[in-house]
């Protein structure tokens, strides 16, 4: 089985994000919504769009996709939590997907992070280390670590190892409650290893960022890793059963 933890959905491509998983034998895939819809900084009401988006797939295709909320803490608190319940009551979303509208050491994610605690749900955090092109509040590794430490009951999924690369995984290393998914650029040789080896592969989580990125080649990360198949069992599917309570 694979399970992709990282992918994102417009209703006009959808049907060609799940075939061309069903292809690679794909299993199931987490939407994360199509955040970047409205830009950086959606307001309330393109933030419900966006997850109504989701909600129509996850219905469409009940046996293939998982739901993830997503949010943007600079928008009301109401409504932020309101419409965290909504989907994980309502609909069964699995977690809460964070972008670049609000760097995760911001105060304004804390009422996100203190319902995830209550619900024992996962954030999965966009995260990069860039020297170029950065989002003015794009979080960083660094950033990743100042949310773990402040709340070490929650989840967090930092998404990106190719973008974060092996300085990003030493950050984290000592934070249990940190994992990380493969996805982002193009794979580069021993980058998978490395987080194995430092993090374990309990913390590492497949990941392609389809339609992005081309499943095969971020599939092929993981494949041609030099990792033993229990290894690349929980990588592929095992870690994220657990995360997703599948």
């Amino acid at each position: 089985m694979i399970i992709d933890i990282h992918t994102h959905n417009t209703l006009s491509e959808t049907d060609s994000l799940i075939s061309t998983a069903k292809y690679n034998n794909v299993d199931k895939i987490v939407l994360l919504g199509n955040v970047l819809r409205f830009g950086y900084y959606p307001v309330e009401e393109q933030v419900h769009e966006i997850n109504n988006d989701t909600i129509k797939t996850v219905k469409k295709y009940p046996d293939t996709c998982y739901g993830f909320c997503f949010l943007n803490p600079a928008n009301g608190v109401d409504f932020t939590l309101a419409e965290l319940e909504r989907c994980v009551n309502k609909y069964r979303f699995r977690g809460v997907k964070l972008e670049v509208s609000v760097n995760c050491r911001d105060k304004r994610l804390h009422p996100i992070m203190k319902k995830l605690s209550e619900l024992n749900l996962p954030l999965l955090h966009h995260c990069w280390y860039k020297t170029v092109n950065k989002c003015p509040d794009e979080s960083t590794p660094s950033d990743i670590v100042y949310l773990a430490r402040r709340f070490p009951t929650v989840k967090i999924i930092m998404a990106h190892l190719a973008g974060c690369g092996y300085l990003g995984v030493d950050d984290v290393a000592e934070y249990p409650n940190v994992y990380i998914d493969t996805s982002g650029g193009q794979p580069v040789a021993s980058l998978v290893e490395y987080a194995v080896k430092r993090l374990g592969a309990s913390r590492v989580v497949f990941g392609s960022d389809a339609p992005y990125r081309d499943i095969s080649c971020q599939l092929g990360r993981i494949y041609g890793a030099d990792l033993n198949e229990e290894e690349k069992e929980k990588i592929f599917y095992a870690n994220a059963k657990e995360l997703l309570k599948i």
